[in-house]
């Protein structure tokens, strides 16, 4: 009989472990941050971890959901669609997204969510050559710092409808953020990069325009040279193209689903050019 619980810090080594045996990218630490700003449901059998999925709430009205995993040996026996309705359940009022493997998106619409897009994962196990940096004529590059989170969250908010000043805090202490802004210090746009997986991951890209998003993509890659680098970019956007020409293949495109009505910009405002995480979004 599988039953059901809140996750712990406990649970996060076995979380790992079935990651490592799925060939997942994630490390510990990339659990505990998931946890961290999130909450995760365990599966548990005779007391054994077979499986957990966790959900974020970024303000009122959306959330998301993702690392939804599964035993090897328990799959096939709708432990997963226990996960995601247990999940879904503290979610009633929110718009829910969610990032779709081939082996999961039949299960997803079978709980009403709808398929709306893909993301493409484009990512080098050496970054060959680093893009010189071309900051668009009238805008300056600087650091973010904590005075920031609430335009950031603001700015975020307006790419993709969630409300996420929990994670901004997060990546402007712990990681390193940058920002562009014009004369009147209106900020145009900011990206992040981190310790993620097997090396390096840049995201959030949050930017009014391509010609931002390159720019700020560009300013994180100096000293990357030779690390493994990894962007996850809406499909839909006109990013991945020049993701290639930086030696950044795409390995991976993953659906994106929605369970009630998708968020979409306003002309003129941010977009979202690159994802934090697939789970996350």
């Amino acid at each position: 009989m599988i039953t059901l619980r809140a996750m712990t810090q406990d649970d996060i080594e076995h979380g790992y472990a079935i990651t490592q045996q799925l060939k997942w990218p994630h490390r510990r630490e990339d659990w505990q941050q998931a946890l961290a700003l999130g909450e995760g449901v365990v599966a548990e059998e005779q007391g054994k971890f077979v499986g957990s999925a966790f959900g974020w709430r970024w303000g009122e009205h959306a959330a998301t959901i993702g690392l939804v995993v599964v035993n090897p040996n328990s799959q096939g026996r709708g432990i997963g669609k226990q996960l995601m309705l247990a999940v879904m359940e503290k979610f009633p009022d929110a718009v829910i997204r969610l990032h779709a493997t081939e082996m999961g998106q039949g299960l997803y619409e079978k709980l009403g969510f709808k398929v709306t897009g893909s993301i493409q994962q484009h990512q080098t196990r050496e970054l060959a050559a680093v893009p010189a940096v071309s900051i668009p004529t009238g805008l300056t590059l600087r650091n973010a710092e904590a005075n920031d989170v609430d335009l950031l969250t603001e700015l975020d908010h307006q790419a993709h409808g969630m409300w996420r000043p929990q994670l901004m805090q997060t990546l402007i202490a712990d990681h390193q953020t940058v920002l562009l802004q014009d004369a009147q210090q209106r900020v145009q746009g900011f990206a992040s990069l981190r310790r993620f997986g097997h090396g390096w991951a840049i995201g959030p890209v949050i930017a009014r325009n391509i010609e931002v998003a390159q720019a700020l993509i560009a300013a994180l890659m100096q000293g990357l040279r030779g690390e493994f680098v990894r962007i996850d970019t809406d499909a839909a956007l006109p990013l991945a193209s020049w993701l290639e020409t930086l030696g950044l293949v795409k390995v991976d495109a993953p659906t994106t689903m929605y369970l009630g009505t998708p968020w979409s910009p306003q002309a003129g405002e941010m977009q979202a050019f690159g994802l934090m995480t697939q789970a996350m979004a």
